[in-house]
This record gives C-alpha cells, sequence and structure tokens, in this order.
C-alpha cells in the first residue's frame, strides 16, 4: 500500500494543488465555514473514513460533531445546517437524485450561490475523502 509519506514525496506537485484547492473552500463567502465542516464530516461519517473524520478543518462545538449522525433529530442543528446536511447525505449516495426541493432548501437559506458553492466544495471534499480512502493516507 502507498503511504501519505510516499505519495508526498513521489507527487509533491499534485499534494501542494489538492491542499491549495482545499483551503479555497474555506476562503468563499457564499457558505458558512461551520456549515461546510458539518457537511465534510457527515460525508466523512458515511464513507466510513476515521482519518476524515478526526481532522478537524473548521471549529465546531463538541456536542455538534458528536450528534452529527443524528442532525435531523437533534435540536443543536438549525434549518440551514439540516438543508445543507440533507443535500450532502444524497449527493454522496447519488448526486443525479437530488431533487429541486432539497436545491431550494439549501437556497432558501444560501441563494444561488451558496447552493453551487455548496456543490462545487461537495464535489472537492467527496473526491478528496474517496482518495484518501483509496491510497489510505489522510489529506496532505
Amino acid at each position: 500500500m502507498t503511504t501519505s509519506l510516499d505519495i508526498t514525496s513521489e507527487l509533491p506537485e499534485l499534494c501542494a494543488a489538492r491542499a491549495a484547492l482545499r483551503a479555497s473552500l474555506w476562503r468563499q463567502p457564499y457558505l458558512p465555514g461551520e456549515v461546510l465542516e458539518l457537511c465534510r464530516l457527515r460525508l466523512a461519517q458515511l464513507h466510513r473514513s476515521p482519518v476524515d473524520l478526526a481532522q478537524v478543518e473548521y471549529a465546531v462545538a463538541a456536542a455538534k460533531r458528536a450528534a452529527l449522525a443524528n442532525w435531523d433529530s437533534s435540536a443543536l442543528f438549525g434549518e440551514h445546517e439540516r438543508a445543507c446536511i440533507a443535500f450532502t447525505e444524497v449527493y454522496a449516495m447519488d448526486a443525479t437524485a437530488l431533487t429541486d426541493e432539497q436545491a431550494e432548501a439549501v437556497k432558501a437559506h444560501y441563494g444561488d450561490a451558496g447552493l453551487v458553492a455548496l456543490i462545487e466544495a461537495l464535489g472537492v471534499l467527496d473526491g478528496a475523502i474517496r482518495v484518501n480512502l483509496l491510497w489510505g493516507t489522510g489529506d496532505e
């Protein structure tokens, strides 16, 4: 199995570009970092990626992190977070199954730009988690 060290030494340009792309997600102004982090963590849960679950890209309260698997019934999550996490769950399993209603729920809180930012971020984050699982690594 290739290790994180092997990938870093064999593909330094790829690792640097990948890190820069991920960092740009947290600088976009359309979706709050906490919401994006909840979506990233939910992807990690769904893909059963302990390495990605252990990472912290943006601070989220410990209680909220612990309750994430039950986001749909936990009082800790607001409607804005529920809309994005629900969208994330469907995206992770089958992006073609997303409905107009799910998109509208995200847009109701973050507008068209927020929906686009979420879709783009999910593509990057979902891909990164899957690559981590494939390579047996954490993010560089």
